[in-house]
């Protein structure tokens, strides 16, 4: 979240110095379309980086170890909720 704030401020400030140095009627939309396009690469290379770390910690197809029958046993012998009485305020 640090760094897509460090990156909005940055851009946006570029921005803003680009428009002043250069007043001009189609200044500000230019430098507006590339800031929202400088965003959308940073962001999709941001996104592209969490997708490949997280498929190398799991990789497709794999699937959670099988239970040992002590852990079976153990969940077993967990006693149900008993239920909790309801007042009336009515």
């Amino acid at each position: 979240m640090i760094r897509a704030t460090v990156w909005t401020v940055g851009l946006f400030g570029a921005g803003t110095l680009l428009v002043r140095a250069f007043p001009g009627t189609w200044t500000e939309p230019i430098v507006l379309l590339a800031l929202g396009l400088a965003l959308l690469v940073a962001s999709a290379r941001t996104a592209r980086g969490t997708t490949a770390t997280r498929l190398r910690r799991a990789p497709q197809g794999a699937s959670a170890p099988e239970p040992t029958p002590a852990a079976v046993r153990a969940a077993a012998a967990v006693p149900a909720p008993a239920p909790a009485p309801v007042e009336n305020t009515a």
